[in-house]
């Protein structure tokens, strides 16, 4: 396999074998770097990439001469994904005259009529089956509030809007003043808790009970002490508490105002973490990793410690920069354990994958020269360094093989 990259596309190229392209599990990670973008990303770069170069031949040989660019040609290749190669081949050889010639949105239409003429049994069993999902996303201009979209049989929806419709009312009934959307809008994050909801408007139907099953009355009491249990991360400082608009830090979410954390936890039940001085260094002579060093890293490094990472250090394992050298049990006096090994300046929140590329590939190493800034060399020389302030590209690529 040959790979390479420059500032304006990245394309892999591929010999081939006789079990398809293979490709290093490293490479997302170098192309990555030099993208200056995520590992993920890099990862569908390259899928989309192999995925071109086996079954687009013209919309790959028009990527290689630069008629169109890379995001386009993963677009075409991600809206033939579900189909058979023989599909996808004639799906391109429609298109091929036009690659470069016309506009996105021309291309678009091409593409999809291509798709039609080719594969129509296709397009009518998945408009026929559609995709049924439910996902919340929160809202970036204001993270107190977020979007939930779903896709669900008619049946249901009409029943779920018929729900939310009498809470709604209710609402009002209750003295709530505010417009149908708004009171619409808290109906559904009413729902999140059925027992406050049953003890707002009972069971909605006895549909399919017996006459003799008596459906259960919830009390205010009872409906209260039912609201889940979420855990949210909130960071802020003194000051911001002094600020009139001051700003905190949502994990998973992002920045939002002091005065919106109300709105975003929903309740007063709010239990407050001490404060972890990172100024201090907790130590363990032990391979497994306490809690309390554990939220040191986390809210030390904030993100994985990997070039332009954003996944949440939360959700990482964290990795002994320097492996962690057991005791020897043949020689445990001759050669006693170092002292002092898991400790924040020893230790890094990283994916599974960027960990094997670190402990087990070729020209990989990962340096923590103070605390919470990191040095990675990759397998093809890139250099980077990654600290509070983000990620640095040191590498000199006239210099990189």
């Amino acid at each position: 396999m040959h790979d390479y990259w420059d500032q304006e596309r990245c394309l892999v190229r591929f010999n081939d074998t006789r079990d398809g392209p293979r490709y290093d599990e490293t490479l997302p990670l170098e192309i990555a770097i030099a993208k200056s973008t995520s590992v993920g990303v890099a990862t569908w770069m390259i899928h989309d990439c192999v995925n071109l170069a086996t079954r687009h031949p013209y919309t790959w040989q028009a990527l290689g001469t630069y008629d169109i660019p890379l995001w386009q040609g993963q677009k075409i290749a991600s809206r033939c994904g579900q189909f058979t190669d023989e599909q996808t081949r004639a799906i391109d050889k429609i298109i091929a005259p036009a690659l470069g010639r016309i506009g996105n949105k021309r291309l678009n239409n091409l593409l999809s009529a291509a798709i039609m003429k080719v594969a129509p049994e296709t397009i009518l069993t998945r408009t026929t089956l559609a995709t049924r999902y439910c996902t919340k996303t929160t809202n970036e201009n204001d993270p107190a509030t977020s979007h939930i979209e779903a896709c669900v049989d008619t049946s249901d929806a009409v029943f779920f809007d018929a729900t939310i419709e009498r809470i709604a009312e209710r609402l009002k009934e209750l003295g709530n003043t505010t417009d149908k959307d708004h009171r619409r809008a808290k109906a559904l994050g009413i729902l999140a808790t059925p027992a406050l909801a049953l003890h707002l408007i009972g069971t909605t139907t006895r549909r399919g009970l017996p006459d003799d099953v008596v459906t259960p009355t919830i009390t205010a009491k009872t409906a209260n002490k039912a609201r889940p249990i979420a855990e949210i991360y909130i960071h802020f400082s003194n000051r911001s508490l002094r600020d009139n608009n001051g700003v905190a830090r949502v994990e998973k979410q992002g920045p939002a105002l002091v005065k919106q954390l109300a709105q975003l936890v929903g309740h007063a039940n709010i239990r407050l973490q001490p404060v972890i001085d990172l100024n201090t260094e907790p130590i363990v002579d032990a391979y497994e990793i306490p809690q309390r060093i554990r939220n040191h890293v986390i809210l030390r490094d904030r993100y994985e410690t990997f070039p332009y990472s954003s996944r949440e250090a939360r959700h990482q394992d964290l990795d002994h920069n320097q492996e962690y050298q057991h005791p020897n049990p043949h020689h445990p006096t001759q050669h006693p354990t170092p002292t002092g090994q898991t400790r924040p300046t020893n230790l890094a929140p990283l994916t599974r994958r960027t960990h094997r590329a670190k402990t087990h590939h070729p020209g990989w190493d990962l340096v923590q020269t103070q605390p919470g800034i990191f040095w990675w060399k990759t397998g093809r020389g890139q250099i980077t360094r990654i600290g509070p302030d983000g990620t640095t590209n040191h590498t000199n690529y006239h210099n990189t093989t």
